[in-house]
């Protein structure tokens, strides 16, 4: 996975040796991948990522620029029904549409969710507050540290 070099995540960017945060690091280990952030100032470590959102942002806005909607669940059915027709649309390069290649080439390497959950962390914050965190329960503690 390729993340931007988000501040809580990445405590140090680096190509070779990120520093991850360490419950970011525990999440990636529990669902097996790799963490492997963009550099600060490095367009190209994600060009492929933005192009992508750029060609459909570009595409549904277009779509839409003469429409006008009242209401937000008309508006996201809208984008839905678009995103479906550009994911069904034959790419020229490539002779196939986002959905045919999704099905040949990244669907068969997908892993199955794990459901079990990650263990407990507790993590500390501006040193007033301990907050623990703990999947099992889907809850979220917070107490004062003494």
């Amino acid at each position: 996975m390729t993340p931007d070099n988000l501040k809580s995540g990445v405590k140090h960017p680096s190509l070779y040796e990120p520093d991850l945060n360490p419950t970011y690091q525990a999440l990636a280990e529990h669902y097996g991948f790799a963490v492997i952030p963009t550099r600060v100032r490095h367009p190209r470590d994600k060009a492929k990522v933005e192009v992508a959102v750029q060609v459909v942002e570009r595409w549904v806005l277009a779509r839409l620029r003469h429409q006008t909607f009242f209401f937000l669940a008309q508006l996201n059915q809208t984008i839905h029904q678009l995103l479906d027709e550009l994911n069904r649309r034959p790419m020229p390069h490539l002779h196939q549409s986002r959905q045919e290649l999704f099905g040949t080439v990244d669907r068969p390497a997908l892993c199955r969710y794990r459901r079990s959950p990650t263990s407990s962390r507790t993590s500390r914050r501006a040193g007033s507050t301990s907050i623990t965190m703990s999947n099992s329960a889907n809850t979220f503690t917070r107490s004062p540290t003494p």
